[in-house]
């Protein structure tokens, strides 16, 4: 059986990392390089660094940055922000990253990501998803203003070939009160490629009642790493109790 990674996920503005609450009003966290270091010291098993605001900003992510923070890591690190070209691909891929995230292309510009897939390979392309949820009903988040519901866009997804999705809700970031448990119930039964679950873990009782909703994938985490006691090892040690394959370091 595969073991769950543990994935802190890094949102940077451009000179610091921040950490917002439902994607609003973000909150300063720091010296990327410098969470970089403590991260790769505990030894967690991958390591998402996004420029969230490079892409509305029309601007690139800053490449020399990120060869610092990727110089940090022993361990596989995903770079997204500010990609819509081959060349960006490739120049982040080039500086060390493993795999790269796209978000807005995946709703403008489709054509990008099967070019991209085609090129590189899907275990390389990620897709970044922001969930919104209004009632009952789950769309994706996106800048274009199109009402897109989370279940039509899946079958569009599948068809692009993405190696892995990075799912984030809306309404449960920074919270800290718990993942979104019906959404995470809806993608265990329209998902066939390896998901990473983002968004509300504020204690380690949050990860088991996500687990025991019958989620199966990956666990993104924030919040609970800057705002709490708890380490990665923490959470892995929890996993375990619950049974889950983990790559545990003693």
């Amino acid at each position: 059986m595969l073991k769950k990674r543990i994935i802190p996920i890094l949102n940077f503005n451009g000179s610091s990392l921040i950490k917002t609450k439902q994607f609003k009003n973000p909150r300063t966290l720091g010296n990327p390089i410098q969470s970089a270091k403590v991260f790769n010291a505990r030894n967690v098993d991958e390591l998402v660094f996004i420029d969230i605001y490079a892409t509305v900003e029309k601007r690139k992510i800053n490449l020399d940055l990120v060869k610092l923070i990727i110089d940090e890591c022993f361990m596989p690190i995903t770079i997204g922000g500010g990609i819509n070209t081959i060349n960006d691909i490739k120049n982040v891929l080039n500086i060390g990253a493993d795999k790269i995230l796209l978000n807005n292309a995946l709703i403008h510009n489709q054509e990008f990501v099967k070019k991209a897939v085609n090129y590189f390979g899907g275990q390389c392309i990620s897709a970044s998803l922001d969930i919104d949820r209004i009632g009952n009903e789950f769309f994706i988040k996106n800048n274009f203003k199109k009402r897109i519901f989370v279940s039509d866009f899946f079958v569009e997804l599948k068809k692009l070939n993405i190696g892995e999705i990075i799912l984030n809700s809306v309404q449960m970031d920074g919270t800290m009160n718990g993942f979104d448990l019906d959404l995470a119930k809806l993608i265990s039964n329209k998902i066939d490629c390896p998901v990473v679950f983002v968004g509300g873990a504020g204690k380690l009782e949050h990860i088991e009642d996500l687990y025991n909703s019958g989620f199966d994938g990956d666990l993104g985490i924030s919040s609970l790493f800057y705002f709490t006691q708890f380490t990665p090892n923490d959470v892995k040690r929890k996993m375990e109790n619950i049974n889950l394959p983990v790559r545990l370091v003693h």
